[in-house]
């Protein structure tokens, strides 16, 4: 069978077309696929490594944080009790015959730390007593501070307050409960 030139020309124009419809299709579409796969696994990559690199910071200074609180607690006085450092506070800033009731509450138990907590209410306190005690019983160097304080205007006094508290102080687990 005899191919006139275009008939030939058509057919040399159909095997061009089809070989570089192949190439695309075969070789070039699967190379960009797969190089725009690797382009986004690789932002995630760096995403994940910029997030662990603030995951390592962030342990770096909770560590450093956390043996701050361990020497704070190895200079603080032995046999320390927030219940009576709240007491001695009180007496010390006039505010102990004010005192309505101090009630333990729930102390959580961690690995490392334990919390100990304690609800105080104040009844008919001047604001002077009031923000001094505050200033007594705010004490980092004892890992004391206050978790939750309402004040109020007490009904029956003109021109004093009402104060509850709920302090909260760091200690070193029960011997029991060091791991």
């Amino acid at each position: 069978m005899q191919l006139t030139g275009r008939e030939r020309n058509m057919v040399i124009g159909a095997g061009i077309a089809l070989v570089l419809y192949i190439l695309f299709q075969f070789i070039l579409s699967p190379l960009v696929e797969q190089r725009g796969r690797l382009q986004q696994r690789l932002v995630t990559q760096k995403k994940s490594l910029v997030h662990m690199q603030q995951l390592q910071k962030q342990y770096r200074q909770l560590s450093q944080q956390s043996g701050s609180i361990a020497s704070l607690l190895e200079r603080r006085e032995r046999g320390f009790s927030l219940f009576a450092f709240l007491e001695q506070n009180a007496d010390e800033s006039s505010v102990k015959e004010q005192i309505a009731y101090m009630k333990p509450s729930e102390s959580k138990e961690g690995e490392a730390f334990s919390q100990t907590r304690v609800e105080m209410k104040l009844q008919g306190v001047s604001l002077s007593q009031l923000l001094e005690f505050i200033e007594k019983i705010e004490s980092p160097a004892h890992l004391v501070g206050i978790a939750k304080m309402t004040i109020q205007e007490n009904g029956k006094e003109k021109g004093t307050l009402d104060a509850t508290f709920s302090m909260i102080s760091v200690d070193q687990p029960a011997l029991g409960d060091e791991r």
